[in-house]
């Protein structure tokens, strides 16, 4: 399922776990763009939508690779907690 891909050309890919939302991925997707949109920048300008290639990840593409780290470290922190 390819859902949430934007065209970009970023190369920095990252994948993590969809955020704990008692499955609501609309919620998921909300609760990402917030923190994306605050601490990393606007949609289409550092970070897009990327295919995670797995249906249980969610995707995100950067403009520049230290944004793609503490993108991984945030969310597989947060995973890890909520499981």
């Amino acid at each position: 399922m390819q859902m949430l891909v934007d065209w970009h050309d970023f190369a920095h890919q990252a994948s993590v776990p969809w955020p704990c939302t008692d499955n609501d991925w609309q919620a998921g997707v909300r609760q990402l763009e917030s923190w994306l949109e605050s601490h990393v920048g606007h949609r289409l300008q550092q970070w897009a939508w990327s295919d995670s290639g797995r249906s249980e990840y969610i995707g995100v593409a950067f403009r520049w690779d230290q944004h793609r780290l503490l993108f991984v470290l945030t969310w597989q922190y947060n995973s890890s907690v909520h499981q």
